[in-house]
């Protein structure tokens, strides 16, 4: 039996927290995670998200199992919780799903031209647009390739793509093409006709597309990025957004988020931007209760 700490970010209901109990743990809800726990020192579990970001971890002495809520490690310190020997789990799977159909979605939305056509309907011009492309045919370049990855190659599959995944270790998979590593990509990058990035951010992706991956791009390529903000240079991109290097792009995150009102992106014609968002989906909580229960069940094995 352990005490725990669940955060507001798991959205727990009545229902949700009689689960965790009936495993046999005490629950302590603690709604906002800005705010600091009271006596973190009794805790021994703790599902969340950011709370030790804001916070601080000094106070979690005894803290041995840490579920968090999202599939991203950035805001975890990591090496303390190596050093403490703390059970680690994260939300692999819960939102791939919604975020695969948001990037598919995207892409299509670029190619086709939505946000032109879209503004001419707004101006009720009926105006034909003959620049319109397929996706089937095209050379996608994936970065990344875990569950959010996975789901990507699974619904572009049947568009008929060339789907080639640099990650930083090799697998198979079925829809996928061909497998490089990280470390080739920006010297395959002149290939590609689409780069989507589902990175994580660590201090080898940050800022993994900068000036010199722009200038290698094929022009008229465009860019996905719903992974994190930093693993983009986004003055760079600006650039090769506004010089015609890229054609377009879309992105739900952002290096400052929100995305401050002066940034130059909110303008540009050739860019669909979302406020992190990409990842909600209406079977969400369901899904991260099961995650949740089944972590549990087996760390109590």
């Amino acid at each position: 039996m352990m005490k725990f700490l669940v955060t507001g970010s798991l959205g727990a209901d009545e229902n949700d927290i009689r689960a965790i109990e009936a495993l046999g743990h005490e629950v302590t809800l603690h709604p906002d995670e800005r705010v600091p726990a009271d006596h973190p020192e009794q805790y021994e579990g703790m599902i969340g998200n950011s709370l030790l970001y804001y916070t601080g971890h000094e106070g979690f002495t005894s803290l041995r199992y840490l579920q968090i809520t999202s599939a991203g490690l950035d805001r975890i310190p990591l090496d303390w919780v190596r050093e403490r020997g703390i059970k680690l789990c994260n939300a692999e799977g819960v939102y791939s799903g919604p975020m695969a159909e948001w990037t598919v979605m995207r892409i299509l939305e670029l190619l086709r031209r939505v946000p032109q056509d879209f503004r001419m309907q707004l101006a009720g011009e009926y105006k034909r647009d003959f620049k319109w492309q397929e996706l089937a045919g095209k050379k996608v370049f994936l970065a990344g390739f875990g569950a959010y990855g996975r789901e990507i190659a699974k619904r572009l599959r049947p568009f008929g793509v060339t789907l080639t995944v640099f990650n930083r270790s090799r697998k198979e998979d079925p829809n996928v093409d061909e497998f490089l590593p990280l470390s080739e990509l920006k010297e395959r990058l002149p290939e590609a006709d689409i780069l989507a990035l589902a990175v994580g951010l660590a201090a080898e992706t940050r800022h993994l597309i900068d000036t010199d991956a722009f200038a290698r791009m094929k022009r008229g390529a465009l860019l996905v990025n719903a992974s994190r903000g930093p693993v983009v240079d986004e003055a760079a991109l600006v650039t090769a957004l506004t010089d015609g290097t890229l054609a377009g792009a879309v992105l739900d995150v952002f290096e400052t988020e929100p995305l401050p009102a002066d940034s130059p992106l909110w303008k540009l014609e050739n860019v669909l931007l979302s406020a992190h968002n990409s990842y909600f989906g209406n079977n969400n909580h369901r899904r991260m209760m099961e995650l949740v229960l089944k972590n549990l069940r087996e760390y109590g094995e």
